[in-house]
């Protein structure tokens, strides 16, 4: 690599890990994010509010539980929340929303510059009777707990509004998107209705619910429609040739315990889930992306209409089904990647080989094809390009190659695809070695630096009988090398592994097939086959 080349690749790799990109569409870097409930002013009112902070999203409450901030993040374990110096808290990244989703609105700027967060825009609130979530109440200071070994944070509300008493609990799962929220309404009304807006940056979002034993109901653009006795509701992103995007978000709300609830639906760009409940009432809700792995893991791929998966989603499920069955035996995630990533390779270990020669015998007789390559790179007459490809193809049958050899390479793209995305997208429950979690990128940039190693060591196997390709080919591996640090742990170990296994592979193949060309030279000119030397014809003279 030339010099001139190292100073920007170095600016720009210093850059990225300066986490430049905390607040923009780029990931940062660092440990992952240990949950906790944050007691602070958020929205700049008289009062603080209450945020369940971790990997996965940050959830404001005001004191009467209800959610005026619900951020989902594009990439697990970025840090949005800031701690000054002196122990206060800066959500400017929070509020300013460029990578991440607020479930629950884009909240309005008043005059003198605090956020106000409109009252029929907070998730949890409760109407009916007295109970009206754009006039005030009485609460009392909330009751907050969480067990990390238990994947639970805890808050208790109580709120008092026009002789209604409100005790909220709320449960949050640090490693997933599900949201337990019990309620007990006592002195108001039997039913009371409790809102639930969401996605608000999507423009047409599909709202839709199945009752129990019908069929589903929906809403997209304008309109409203009421579902009685719901198996459930959800407000969902959809769209696209392969369906919703990785990016994708969705809210999901199903009843519990018995529950009898209906639900009124809105739809257009600020979507509403209006759910009628009981007095006392336990619902399970689903605020995070609208994407397979996550929503299997939540239990929700088995509810009619919610989510169709692609032959990719499909080929996911049989992936992460095996991968929670291995984990029953090995009890343990950073084994069980290891294991499944030599098993797919064994697996597609026949079609590795086909593309594995392709790639040997092109390497092999690469010197050969420059030669009829230069002999011809100043004749571009018609007769003499006929003529190079010619010398061509009887080069490709010296060396038994045959190009549509190349197409083996994209047999095995659905599977790898698809388990690049199960990888990425599945949430473990527990860390490898120095890894605090698999679901995100390692903190300590090691797998990175394997990922580089690695990966030049194949290209270097691949590209030994051409320098200048490798030299180019290199360059470009250090650029990905930003790629590796922002993958998932459990993504990068994968690849690690996978590509070692490859390198040994085209090792052993690079062996065979230079041994079974060792002699192409010897038998093309045997081949020749030689023309008989003439013999003299010898007349005697005439007897005399």
């Amino acid at each position: 690599m030339k010099p001139k080349h190292l100073l920007p690749l170095t600016a720009v790799g210093l850059l990225l890990l300066t986490g430049c990109g905390t607040t923009g569409p780029l990931p940062s870097f660092n440990n992952a994010i240990k949950p906790e409930w944050i007691k602070a002013d958020f929205d700049g009112l008289p009062g603080d509010e209450f945020i369940a902070t971790s990997n996965l999203q940050d959830v404001v409450f005001n004191d009467r539980g209800e959610v005026i901030g619900w951020y989902v993040k594009l990439y697990a374990g970025t840090p949005f929340i800031k701690k000054d110096g002196t122990g206060k808290y800066d959500f400017t990244a929070l509020k300013a929303q460029k990578s991440i989703m607020n479930l629950v609105g884009q909240p309005s700027v008043q005059v003198e510059g605090a956020a106000a967060f409109p009252a029929d825009r907070r998730a949890f609130a409760l109407r009916g009777g007295p109970l009206d979530p754009a006039q005030p109440a009485e609460a009392t200071a909330p009751q907050l707990t969480q067990s990390l070994p238990q994947n639970r944070q805890d808050a208790v509300f109580r709120y008092t509004q026009g002789g209604a008493t409100v005790t909220k609990t709320v449960t949050l799962r640090p490693r997933s998107f599900k949201v337990d929220v019990k309620t007990t309404v006592t002195g108001g009304p039997e039913r009371v209705t409790m809102l639930f807006p969401g996605l608000a940056k999507a423009a047409n979002p599909r709202v839709q619910a199945v009752p129990v034993g019908g069929q589903p109901a929906s809403v997209q653009g304008s309109g409203t429609t009421t579902v009685q006795n719901i198996q459930y509701a959800a407000i969902q992103e959809v769209g696209g040739t392969f369906g919703p995007g990785q990016n994708a978000h969705a809210l999901i709300v199903r009843p519990q315990a018995g529950t009898n609830a209906d639900a009124t639906l809105t739809g257009g760009a600020q979507s509403l889930l209006s759910v009628t409940l009981p007095a006392a009432s336990t619902v399970e809700v689903f605020g995070g992306r609208n994407e397979l792995i996550h929503l299997y893991q939540s239990g929700y791929t088995t509810l009619p209409g919610l989510f169709a998966p692609n032959i990719f989603g499909q080929i996911s499920l049989y992936i992460v089904k095996l991968m929670e069955a291995m984990y029953k035996v090995i009890g343990n995630w950073g084994l069980v990647l290891i294991l499944l990533t030599v098993l797919l390779r064994l697996v597609m270990w026949p079609l590795m080989q086909a593309q594995g020669r392709t790639t040997a015998r092109m390497q092999v007789m690469q010197p050969k094809i420059k030669e009829v390559q230069d002999k011809y790179k100043d004749r571009k007459d018609p007769d003499s390009q006929r003529a190079m490809q010619a010398e061509m193809q009887q080069v490709y049958r010296d060396y038994n190659f045959n190009p549509a050899g190349c197409f083996s390479t994209f047999v095995p793209f659905p599977v790898l695809i698809a388990l690049w995305s199960t990888i990425r997208n599945f949430e473990f429950d527990s860390g490898f070695l120095w890894l605090p979690d698999l679901a995100i990128p390692d903190p300590l940039y090691i797998l990175a630096l394997i990922y580089l190693i690695v990966n030049i060591g194949q290209l270097y196997v691949m590209t030994r009988k051409n320098p200048a390709m490798f030299r180019q080919q290199a360059f470009i591996y250090l650029i990905f090398l930003y790629f590796a640090l922002t993958f998932p742990a459990g993504v990068t170990i994968y690849i690690i592994f996978s590509t070692l296994i490859g390198i040994g592979q085209q090792i052993l193949i690079n062996k065979q097939v230079e041994k079974e060309t060792a002699s192409i030279g010897t038998t093309v000119v045997q081949k020749t086959p030689l023309r008989p030397a003439k013999v003299a014809k010898t007349i005697d003279a005439p007897k005399k």
